[in-house]
């Protein structure tokens, strides 16, 4: 078949960095991630996050290509915030709330099992 091994879409190759960075040279405060094995689900995430921020002005992804396993988001901040920033924070939002929803779906699992 002509189809990639299923394995490429998540295994960052050796030598490939997961997130680059690379600023915007037209647009003050404004830059782009290339995020490497990632789809429209983290894309989604981050950028609903991302739009949280009252700093960013402008926050999308795209996936360039269904063959190319990596998404592309770009971020425009006020002078507030610079797109580095507002990234970082919504990573870590992300992964605060993710924590949370993690604690409280044990912790019913755990209630829920003891109830049977």
């Amino acid at each position: 078949m002509n189809a990639p091994d299923r394995y490429e879409r998540f295994v960052v190759p050796e030598g490939t960095k997961k997130v680059s960075y690379e600023r915007d040279t037209k647009i003050i405060n404004a830059a782009s991630f290339t995020v490497e094995r990632e789809d429209h689900t983290i894309g989604n995430i981050l950028r609903m996050q991302l739009h949280r921020d009252p700093n960013v002005l402008f926050a999308g992804y795209k996936l360039p290509h269904p063959l190319q396993y990596k998404i592309i988001v770009r971020i425009h901040t006020t002078s507030q915030s610079s797109p580095m920033q507002a990234y970082n924070q919504s990573i870590n939002d992300l992964d605060k709330e993710l924590d949370h929803l993690k604690t409280a779906f044990e912790a019913e699992l755990l209630k829920f099992s003891r109830d049977y």
